[in-house]
């Protein structure tokens, strides 16, 4: 799947370093902002809570997704939560 970039969003490596606090602002104040080098894509930078968010929802993600295939397997026996909790005094 490729990704659709703006036109405004696009800024050369060149002027990215030369001008990092301005393109830092850029990308705080739009969402991210796309580096080229020689007219080639290399880069995204986002601010740190786009990260974040964007690393815990997948951490989320594989955790349904394991979840989804412990349910799938045939573990043999189950034993009911109630049973636990009192087994272990909860």
């Amino acid at each position: 799947m490729e990704t659709a970039y703006r036109r405004q969003e696009i800024v050369s490596s060149s002027k990215a370093s030369k001008q990092l606090g301005e393109v830092l602002n850029e990308a705080k104040r739009t969402g991210r902002v796309v580096l080229s080098r020689n007219n080639r894509l290399e880069a995204v930078i986002l601010p740190i809570e786009e990260y974040e968010g964007i690393v815990d929802d997948l951490d989320h993600l594989l955790t349904a997704l394991e979840i989804q295939e412990r349910k799938g397997r045939d573990r043999g026996k189950r034993v009911p939560w109630e049973t636990l909790k009192a087994k272990h005094g909860l």
